[in-house]
């Protein structure tokens, strides 16, 4: 187990369900705002993309703020990371989109598989609603992943 997974703290174990194996899943959870509570901006709501970016790419928050307003986002709205992140560059990252599309039969993918197949690198995971930084197989957000939200798809941050 690597360091950033000895500073974390355990949110919470999953049951997976494989072929009638039930066996607990462990997620790793860093409670962290990525800087807001000392950006120019401590008082933003709605703002998962900025600190996904922010935490994902080794960024200021108030840097990768300024990035993504430019590329639109209005203050304490959501944004769509999706179309901006094809050809964005950050801090020498680029973003390379891995989707996880529903499997008749299978269960879809969530925060704890999600930490446990990807444990390296590091990642903006998309679920309904809402983003969030994985580093090293550590969720990196404000709040403990829901056991039950499925994750639609990943952006890898490659670096460049």
């Amino acid at each position: 187990m690597n360091t950033a997974q000895k500073s974390a703290t355990v949110s919470g174990c999953y049951l997976e369900h494989n072929h009638g194996v039930v066996r607990p899943l462990t997620v790793y959870f860093k409670k962290t705002d990525s800087g807001r509570s000392i950006s120019r901006r401590a008082r933003q709501i709605n703002d998962c993309t900025v600190r996904a970016l922010a935490a994902a790419t080794d960024t200021p928050y108030d840097a990768a703020y300024d990035l993504l307003a430019e590329a639109g986002r209005k203050c304490s709205r959501g944004f769509h990371f999706r179309a901006w992140a094809v050809n964005a560059e950050v801090n020498g990252y680029t973003f390379r989109w891995r989707p996880f599309q529903a499997v008749k039969g299978q269960d879809r993918m969530n925060p704890a598989k999600f930490c446990t197949e990807f444990n390296q690198g590091r990642w903006i995971v998309r679920t309904a609603k809402h983003v969030m930084a994985v580093i090293d197989g550590v969720v990196h957000d404000t709040i403990a992943p829901s056991p039950v939200r499925c994750i639609y798809g990943a952006w890898e941050c490659v670096k460049s």
